[in-house]
């Protein structure tokens, strides 16, 4: 049997986690597959390996947010790395996040062009082809060093950029001597932003992240899985998520002036992630949730799902509220125009009064409420099952693999 080796940040925390995650799962029958990564170490999981080292990650962050030296503070924790490649021999790479702290990606690409080994890089943000930011937020300075920055994204965070334009030169060179990569993205504007970049020189190809329909569904329990999480029974319920709630690209402090703004209504905002932001009368949080089917039940128990974000690749966490019935309400990103419709939600513009507008005219509409979490779920069914994902993802390995 073939060997794969998936490379990410963390195991089980985040969008590119959950990803790369669910392809480590469900292709194990047809390759061998193991699963590396640099932070948030879990114990007792097979065919895992944990390569990071938290003295170093520190002083990756340090070069990161006071120099703009991202890659260069992880010597020992990579090198460990190469040597787990090097001693199972793995016949493909399938690279995810190489942000995070965790890395030096610079050694690590090095090494598999020399070694010739096949890599699929799936992408989850524009950050190979800037200096830095995940998202240029169409900072052209950000992808060309050109011109003056415009660019308000906040990871990875840096104070002082003395080394911009080193850091996207290392960057073009690290990416496009790579002879044997392939890269997926999760959205066509994703893909087309990577076809007018240095990347352009090799295939890509655009796999839409995957939804597993069996457990993010549609519930006729609502009332018994709120009285299961202590939620009100006879409030409307507009849930959002993310990671790290604190995060303001996540837009949370629209969420939170848009439940000002809806306090007097019947309404609960319920958040989901790691942070540590006050309750309220409308306001009630749960921490970051591991467990999918406790996922599926937060979704499935509420009214709609919002979200401000400020830039996403795919929006992972909306695709399920729709899989589970519930429509989406947020803000119009290019990308979101993919997968959120007016059938099936409602996209607007990015202050919290226009998002209070559009939530409360959603809710207020019971049949249209039913029309569209309907037109939801047969939306993922259709378009972004798990089935077409993973199918897509052993195509794909199966051709590049000799």
């Amino acid at each position: 049997m073939k060997k794969v080796l998936i490379i990410n940040t963390t195991l089980n925390k985040g969008g590119a986690a959950r990803v790369a995650r669910d392809i480590f799962e469900n292709l194990s029958s047809n390759f061998d597959i193991y699963f590396a990564y640099g932070r948030n170490k879990q114990k007792n999981i097979s065919k895992t390996m944990y390569f990071g080292n938290k003295i170093e990650m520190f002083f990756h962050i340090f070069l990161v947010r006071f120099l703009g030296l991202e890659g260069y503070g992880s010597y020992f924790s990579t090198r460990k790395l190469i040597k787990f490649i090097k001693d199972e021999k793995f016949d493909l790479v399938n690279l995810h996040n190489l942000h995070g702290y965790y890395l030096n990606f610079f050694t690590l690409l090095d090494f598999l062009k020399e070694s010739n080994i096949p890599i699929v890089y799936s992408l989850h943000d524009e950050w190979p082809i800037t200096w830095m930011p995940a998202h240029s937020l169409g900072c052209n300075h950000c992808k060309t060093g050109l011109g003056k920055c415009t660019n308000t994204y906040g990871y990875p965070r840096n104070y002082f950029p003395f080394f911009q334009k080193y850091m996207l030169s290392k960057k073009k060179v690290a990416f496009s001597s790579q002879s044997n990569m392939t890269t997926v993205c999760p959205s066509v504007w994703l893909h087309d932003s990577i076809e007018k970049s240095f990347l352009n020189k090799f295939r890509s190809e655009v796999i839409y992240n995957g939804v597993d329909t069996d457990i993010f569904k549609p519930t006729t329990d609502k009332g018994g899985l709120r009285v299961k999480y202590n939620l009100p029974t006879d409030k409307k319920i507009i849930l959002f998520s993310a990671s790290n709630l604190n995060d303001k690209s996540k837009g949370i402090n629209y969420i939170l002036e848009t439940a000002e703004l809806l306090k007097e209504k019947n309404y609960l905002f319920v958040g989901v992630g790691n942070g540590k932001i006050p309750e309220k009368n409308n306001l009630k949080f749960f921490d970051y949730v591991y467990d999918k089917q406790m996922m599926s039940e937060l979704y499935s128990l509420s009214d709609i799902f919002c979200f401000a974000s400020a830039a996403e690749t795919f929006l992972l966490s909306a695709a399920e509220a729709l899989s589970c019935g519930i429509p989406v309400v947020g803000f119009d990103l290019p990308v979101v125009r993919e997968l959120v419709d007016s059938d099936v939600g409602t996209l607007t513009q990015d202050t919290s009064e226009s998002l209070s507008i559009e939530i409360d005219s959603v809710l207020d509409d019971e049949q249209s409420l039913v029309k569209m979490g309907s037109a939801g779920r047969l939306l993922i069914e259709s378009k972004y099952s798990k089935y077409d994902f993973y199918s897509k993802y052993l195509g794909l390995y199966n051709k590049l693999i000799r």
